[in-house]
């Protein structure tokens, strides 16, 4: 493929006018291959003329083909069948190709936007929903990490490399991005789906303190990657701004703190909520904390910290407001839940405010009551607008105890247990046959 054909292609995919196909991928491979020819003994430190423009837009076509097919997978599609399955397997193939052409790339640090490949490759992994692709999901995750690294570091400080440095760092935002994503999701499905899985022989409550550990590494792990990826985007805005529209030459948008500390205050409210039951299986609190207590009082304020990213004022081209999406306003009101959930009555107040729920302050009963009728009511699209996420859904009984045990420990009282039984419509799963059944059970095991 041309210089032409690339910077054609690229930005058709993104707007969904060119669908990613084998043929495509069949393509990239072959050009991938062609570049490898110029390997020829002794290897010159730069990539050839012949590459130079080539290299960086292979990288971005790579990421583009990857993306665009991330989308099709339904989460655990290995136990579906049919349709949804079928279609699911033929992306994560592609995706899969093209994260195989990435790690072929000759000069792949002269192409940072492929390393974008194996991130959704990492994603594509942890919708299996499964222990094994959770598994897989962290080995490509610190792939990815490490090759990044080592790009970066073959740039050095040449002024005459910083366009790449720019491509690594927007890339790095990504990349961090995803795997805190991943770091939640496991923990999401694993808490969400526990009835589930003793039922069907997945687990059993004798798996629930590995379990426990396990998500709580990974969320401490997600959290912090999540911090980092927000001094990055400071970092990006700082050194070069931020740009209105992806092209070749920009990736990181005024957005770009939105989803990151969306991500990171989800994963540090997930720690609080499992911190009890890290404490009672004898687990030291870590980062030079001696008690629980204060490790609890620094995660509530790096979850402020994080939160307030989302509402940093964001402008379009025009300087008009560039508004929150429907996705991250239901991820605010979710937040500000399972908060008032685990500190009643903790006083934060919003700073932007788009609904009256969000203005409530402190997080009182009220508060409660106002951001579950907010998710329990019937949106634009004409269904609900939300459930409460991992809070109105975890059915593992040692994080409901864990819960409660918070809520007393922050100065309130049990009442998360009698929450969920009067809010189950909040519950993700609640459309399910038997679903009321398995929660109801949840809850009484976990106060016994």
């Amino acid at each position: 493929m041309s210089v032409e054909q690339l910077r054609d292609y690229c930005p058709k995919i993104r707007r969904h006018q060119l669908t990613v196909d084998e043929q495509l991928i069949d393509m990239i491979e072959a050009d991938v291959q062609e570049y490898r020819s110029y390997l020829r003994d002794p290897r010159p430190q730069l990539p050839p003329a012949e590459l130079a423009e080539l290299l960086p837009l292979m990288g971005w076509l790579i990421l583009e083909a990857s993306l665009s097919r991330l989308w099709e997978i339904t989460a655990g599609y290995e136990v579906l069948s049919g349709p949804q399955r079928d279609r699911s397997e033929a992306a994560v193939e592609l995706i899969a190709r093209a994260g195989d052409a990435a790690r072929s790339l000759p000069w792949p640090e002269f192409a940072p936007r492929a390393l974008g490949a194996i991130r959704a490759q990492a994603l594509a992994a942890s919708k299996r929903d499964t222990e094994s692709g959770y598994d897989d999901a962290w080995i490509l995750h610190q792939e990815a990490k490490a090759k990044h690294a080592s790009y970066l570091d073959s740039h050095g400080t040449d002024p005459a490399r910083e366009r790449y440095v720019r491509d690594l760092g927007e890339v790095l935002l990504q990349l961090a991005l995803a795997e805190t994503g991943t770091a939640c999701r496991t923990a999401e499905r694993v808490l969400g789906r526990w009835a589930e899985g003793k039922v069907e022989g997945t687990w059993t409550e004798a798996d629930s303190a590995r379990w426990t550990q396990r998500m709580y590494r990974q969320l401490a792990d997600g959290a912090a990657i999540g911090a980092r990826a927000l001094d990055i985007a400071r970092g990006i805005e700082e050194r070069w701004g931020f740009t209105h529209y992806v092209s070749e030459d920009r990736l990181a948008l005024p957005t770009s703190y939105r989803l990151p500390a969306i991500m990171t205050a989800r994963a540090i409210l997930l720690m609080i909520s499992m911190s009890p039951e890290m404490e009672a299986l004898g687990r030291l609190p870590g980062d030079g904390f001696e008690t629980w207590a204060e490790a609890r009082a620094d995660l509530l304020k790096r979850f402020e910290d994080a939160y307030r990213y989302i509402e940093r004022p964001v402008h379009n081209e025009n300087g008009e407001p560039w508004p929150l999406l429907g996705d991250h306003e239901r991820s605010v009101v979710q937040l500000r839940l399972h908060l008032a959930l685990l500190a009643p009555g903790y006083d934060f107040a919003a700073d932007s405010v788009f609904d009256p729920c969000v203005a409530a302050n402190p997080l009182d009963d009220d508060a409660v009551t106002a951001m579950s009728s907010w998710l329990a009511a019937v949106g634009d699209d004409g269904g609900q607008r939300g459930d409460a996420n991992v809070v109105g859904s975890a059915t593992k009984p040692s994080f409901i105890r864990s819960v409660e045990t918070v809520r007393e420990a922050l100065g309130g009282s049990s009442g998360y247990a009698q929450w969920r039984r009067d809010w189950f419509e909040l519950d993700r799963y609640c459309d399910e046959d038997g679903r009321r059944e398995r929660v109801d059970q949840a809850l009484g095991d976990a106060e016994e």
